[in-house]
Parts: C-alpha cells; sequence; structure tokens
C-alpha cells in the first residue's frame, strides 16, 4: 500500500486508509502532550470553569470537576483512544464495528455537530474579545464595534484555512507554543490570586446562595462532576483522529492524563474558578484585566485569545477529516474540504453574539449520544470482542461485511442509544441545568455511560451473537475483497 506523499491530504488520513507507521506524526512525549494541553486549556474552558462557582461551594465544585475530568478521560482513553492507536483510524471508522457500516453516520453527525458548534463558539469568543480589547483600549467601558468583529473573525477565518491546509503536522508544531503558553498563563493567573488574597481567602469564597444552583453540598459535588465528565467525553468523537497519528504506545496515557485531564482542563479550569469567584465575572476577557491591571492584563487577555486559534485549527481539521467519510466527498481535494468546514464559521463570523447565545445548546444537544456511544464501544471492544475488530471490515459495505448487522445498522445500539438520550435528559437537563433527586449522587453521564454498557452487552448477547450478526461467527470477505470495497453511509 502507498500514499502519495506529495498530497497535502495524507496528513488528514488519505482517503481515510488507516495511517502507517511513517505517518504517525506524533513521535515525541511532548508534542502529544502539548497538542492534548493546548485542546484541553482553550478559551471554552476558561470560561467552563469560569462556571464552577455556580455550583454553590468552590472548593467542593473544583474538586468534583477534577474527578470528573479523571473518570470521563479514563473512560475515553479506553473506548476511543488505545483502539484508534493500534489499528491507525479515526473515531468514526472505530465505532462501525459496534454501531454498523452505516450506523456510524451518527456518530459522523454528532462528530460535525459538535466540532463545528465547539469551533464557532470559539471563533465568536476570540473575535469579540478583540473588539473588546480595542473597546477598552480607547475608552474603558467602550462600547463593541461589531463590525471590527465581523472583519477579525473573517480574518481569523481566512488564517485558519491558511494554517489547516497544510494539514496536521502544521498545527502539531504550533501546539508546542500554544500548550506550554497556556499553562505557564494559568501559573501566573494563579500566583496573582494567591498574592491578592492569601491562600485561606482565596479557597473559602463562594457566590451569594441566591446565585447558587443549590445549596445542597451533595448536588453542589454532582453538578461539578457532571460539568467534568461532559467535557471530557466532548472529545470522544476527535481522539481517534488524534491517536491514530500517536507513535508509540508508551504515550497513549501519560499525555491526555496530564495534558488533556489535569493540567490543561482540570488545572486550568480551577483557576478560572477561582479567579471569576473572586472577581466576580467568569469572561477571562474581564477577570485577567481586573486580576493583572489594565496592561498586563491587557496581553494576557490577547495572548489567550491568540493561543486559542491552534485549538479551532484542530476542531476544524476533525471536521474536514471526518467529511472524507461522506460518500460524495470522499475523493474531493484537502483543501477544498477545509474551506467547506469554514463555510459555517463564515455565518458565525457575520453573528457572534447569536451564536454565543445559541449555538452552545445545539453543540451540547450533538454530544448527547456519546455517553453511550462511550458506554457501547467499550463493552463491544473489551468485552464482547475481547479488544480486537478485523480491520479490513471496517471497509466492507454490504451483506457479506461482518459488520453490516441489518442493513448497515446495529439496531440492538441503535435502542440503546436512544434509552441513553431519553435517560439523561429524565436525569438532567444540560441546558436549564434542572436536576433529579437521583442526579444529586452520580449525576447523570456516569449512570448512563455504564447503563449503556450493560444493557448493549445484554441485548447482544440475547440478539445478535445468536444470530451471528456483527462477524460473532460470520464469515465475510477476504482483506483482497476488503481493500477494493466502498463504503456508504
Amino acid at each position: 500500500m502507498t500514499r502519495d506523499s506529495s498530497d497535502v491530504a495524507a496528513a488528514a488520513g488519505s482517503e481515510r486508509l488507516p495511517t502507517l507507521d511513517g505517518e504517525r506524526l506524533f513521535s515525541r512525549y511532548s508534542s502529544f502532550l502539548y497538542t492534548l494541553t493546548t485542546l484541553a486549556a482553550a478559551i471554552w474552558i476558561i470560561l467552563v470553569g469560569g462556571a464552577i462557582p455556580a455550583v454553590g461551594d468552590t472548593r467542593l465544585g473544583i474538586i468534583g470537576y477534577g474527578c470528573g475530568t479523571i473518570v470521563g478521560v479514563v473512560a475515553v482513553v479506553l473506548s476511543v483512544a488505545l483502539p484508534a492507536f493500534r489499528y491507525g483510524i479515526d473515531s468514526i471508522d472505530i465505532s462501525k464495528a459496534a454501531l454498523g457500516i452505516r450506523g456510524s453516520g451518527l456518530v459522523l453527525m454528532g462528530l460535525l455537530v459538535s466540532a463545528l458548534g465547539w469551533a464557532g463558539v470559539a471563533l465568536a469568543m476570540v473575535a469579540r474579545g478583540v473588539g473588546f480589547l480595542v473597546a477598552r483600549a480607547g475608552h474603558p467601558g467602550g462600547v463593541i464595534n461589531e463590525q471590527l468583529v465581523v472583519v477579525v473573525g473573517l480574518v481569523l477565518i481566512g488564517l485558519l484555512f491558511l494554517l489547516v491546509q497544510h494539514g496536521l503536522d502544521v498545527i502539531r508544531r504550533l501546539n508546542e507554543f500554544a500548550g506550554p503558553g497556556f499553562v505557564i498563563l494559568a501559573i501566573v493567573s494563579l500566583l496573582l490570586l494567591l498574592w491578592k488574597y492569601g491562600p485561606r481567602e482565596l479557597l473559602l469564597a463562594n457566590v451569594p446562595a441566591e446565585q447558587a444552583l443549590t445549596t445542597d453540598r451533595l448536588k453542589s459535588f454532582a453538578y461539578a462532576l457532571e460539568f467534568g465528565v461532559t467535557l471530557a467525553m466532548a472529545w470522544w468523537p476527535y481522539m481517534g483522529g488524534l491517536y491514530r497519528f500517536l507513535k508509540f504506545r508508551r504515550h497513549a496515557v501519560g499525555p491526555i492524563m496530564f495534558g488533556g485531564s489535569l493540567i490543561g482542563n482540570a488545572f486550568s479550569a480551577s483557576v478560572a474558578a477561582l479567579a471569576a469567584v473572586h472577581l466576580g465575572s467568569p469572561d477571562p476577557a474581564v477577570w485577567l484585566i481586573e486580576l493583572a491591571g489594565p496592561v498586563a492584563g491587557t496581553v494576557m487577555v490577547g495572548l489567550v485569545l491568540l493561543l486559542s486559534v491552534p485549538a479551532i485549527c484542530l476542531l476544524v481539521f476533525f471536521v474536514a477529516s471526518a467529511a472524507q467519510q461522506i460518500r460524495p466527498l470522499a475523493r474531493t481535494s484537502w483543501n477544498w474540504l477545509v474551506a467547506l468546514a469554514l463555510v459555517p464559521l463564515l455565518v458565525v463570523a457575520l453573528n457572534t453574539s447569536w451564536t454565543l447565545s445559541h449555538v452552545v445548546t445545539v453543540a451540547t444537544a450533538g454530544s448527547l449520544i456519546f455517553f453511550s456511544v462511550c458506554g457501547i464501544v467499550m463493552v463491544d471492544y473489551w468485552i464482547l470482542r475481547g479488544g480486537s475488530i478485523e480491520l479490513h471490515q471496517l471497509f466492507v459495505a454490504g451483506p457479506r461485511g461482518h459488520y453490516w448487522y441489518w442493513g448497515g445498522v446495529n439496531w440492538v445500539a441503535a435502542v440503546v442509544i436512544a434509552t441513553g438520550v431519553m435517560s439523561y435528559l429524565l436525569l438532567y437537563n444540560p441546558i436549564t441545568l434542572e436536576a433529579r433527586t437521583a442526579f444529586r449522587y452520580v449525576g447523570a453521564a456516569l449512570p448512563v455511560i455504564a447503563g449503556s454498557g450493560l444493557m448493549y452487552y445484554m441485548l447482544m448477547r440475547l440478539i445478535a451473537v445468536p444470530l451471528r450478526r456483527g462477524g460473532f461467527g460470520a464469515r465475510g470477505p477476504t482483506e483482497s475483497e476488503a481493500t477494493t470495497a466502498e463504503v456508504t453511509l
């Protein structure tokens, strides 16, 4: 199997074929660590951190959020990251063994909605952040110039195209600066907070009781745990796209646990939480200036905005790569795929205020399926299949393929996903943050992940395995036949 090294699309997966050893760009521990740190610590995590004090008890919120992040990342590593590393394929292809060749289209749609949604939110925040800095430079408390925000958004889209068209290697190099930059900014912010308030006062502050989501300490912890698990689970559709480019298995756990979970996510969010509760705003553009002063604070805000650009690049890269799974776009050139991925962001640039008010809802809704998908894929890969899938069968469309199930869809998995989404919404509304009584004990995400995995195992043992669907005891095309097969979603 050969690849055309002159084609920049090779960095995007070269028509979705499994990555070869020479195409695995992350050969150094630090490189993978910095990339995961950047993706974790970008501006949306800082904003999420600023919302942690709303749970009522800030210290308990920080602890709960950190616990949720760790548990969520472990689930992501087991269900998608390790299989992606082993086989050199992305999250969508991995899901085919459990969901079916066509059923994996649900993961594709979830990835597109989630990645475009969060990329749009980040772009809108960066554009409006620049507008805020310019308005403040003219006069403190000045009104943001909306025309300037549009111009900044359009310029940023042009920059994203120039960067992403060169593939993952350029983004990886940018992250080698952005990752450490975020960590340094978080440490400097924490030191300033300690200098200004002292350790005791810093850790004891809470929002007024009337502004808290709850005064119940157990429920406060559950809310924070939920935030952490949810943010970690939002990585599920992306991690395959990164881990397929990881070279060494010894780098599979450390970088994501330290860079993606503890440092980039939990630590950055905790600093933002402490700043928000003391300085009265979850917006880093506000509390950084209040904390560091008008000059140093403005510089720090500018750095946060600048360092968030590589994270947006990663999301656009994931969208363009995933678009290759759509049959009409399978042979489209990489530059055109990047351009198509950026089209929705043009709408964002023209409507940044509307985006920040509505797109988070869409992105959150698009991510709801991944709680169940995580449990399903984890059980399917490690328990039902013993940690092994037939790689070539992932690219076989039709009844002869092992992962064709019923018309290309594993309806057992579909029922479990639908049940999981309904169960989650019964326990907790991620938009209004309203929660049922049972939520206060374990949240909603963890029961849905565990329950979906258990339900999937039982139904598969009862239905699919005896019927020899999904490759359980079935015979399909040989590997040579599979290389000429075409996947249809």
